[in-house]
């Protein structure tokens, strides 16, 4: 597995209209670095309806037809931008998705020191757990 990067990237407000914060890079990472592996909380259809109307609607991703995923550390936290400088993706996982999934960020392309790191949040397949 390629080392993740520790401490090298932080919160700060973000430069987009109405979006509050972001994280961004505390120093350049390359491209196809591990930027952050984030455990993840499952939260099926009951609990995912109570979610979509809070606050916590904007922070959470699509997870199967009716769920929803937190990522934990800042993994809920990055902007969403259609043309992403990084991507998101399930980790594999044995027994339960709950319990054992990971979201990995990795960079799509060189990122700078300062700069705002953005995925794009749509649905995207391989989130799709199949029971």
């Amino acid at each position: 597995m390629k080392e993740i990067l520790k401490n090298k990237i932080h919160i700060a407000r973000s430069g987009l209209k109405n979006a509050g914060r972001g994280v961004f890079a505390s120093v350049a990472i390359k491209q196809g670095e591990i930027i952050e592996v984030c455990p993840i909380l499952i939260l099926w259809s009951k609990d995912s309806a109570y979610i979509m109307k809070t606050a916590l609607q904007n922070y959470v991703y699509e997870y199967a037809e009716t769920g929803t995923m937190l990522a934990l550390g800042y993994g809920s936290l990055y902007n969403n931008q259609k043309t992403p400088n990084a991507k998101y993706e399930l980790q594999e996982y044995t027994g339960m998705p709950e319990q054992d999934s990971e979201l990995l960020i990795t960079a799509l392309r060189p990122i700078a020191e300062n700069e705002e790191i953005f995925i794009d949040y749509g649905i995207h397949e391989y989130l799709k757990y199949k029971s």
